[in-house]
């Protein structure tokens, strides 16, 4: 689980500032994920967000769609976003290896959402 005490989902709090070399400036990042973030970029990954999970949802890290081969060849998993069930984008999204979260966040999160979209079925837009 991260470090995270009573900090919102958006919120700013528990963030620091690290160099992003794809961009050419810097960001910010939730501190307890950095170490990932920083080694991924080095490893010439281009994220294009990160969180934690503030042990409230799932702690992820989402590249740019020409990362996703070089996410897969390091080990990193896809999470099924339900926000972006389809298209481009819709593979974009990994776990994070560094920061673990409880059994039940995984539940709301991950295992239901899947259900919903791959057994009760999604209706097309």
């Amino acid at each position: 689980m991260c470090n995270c005490k009573n900090v919102e989902l958006g919120s700013f709090d528990n963030q620091i500032e690290i160099y992003h070399q794809a961009l050419g400036r810097k960001i910010w990042v939730d501190t307890c994920i950095a170490e990932e973030v920083i080694e991924l970029l080095s490893n010439g990954v281009k994220t294009t967000g990160s969180c934690c999970g503030h042990n409230k949802t799932i702690p992820s890290i989402v590249v740019a769609p020409e990362s996703i081969p070089l996410m897969e060849a390091m080990g990193y998993k896809h999470w099924f976003n339900p926000c972006v069930p389809r298209g481009k984008y819709s593979r974009t999204f990994f776990y994070a290896k560094s920061v673990k979260c409880p059994w039940w966040i995984k539940l709301q999160k991950i295992w239901l959402p899947w259900i919903w979209v791959h057994i009760i079925k999604l209706p097309e837009p």
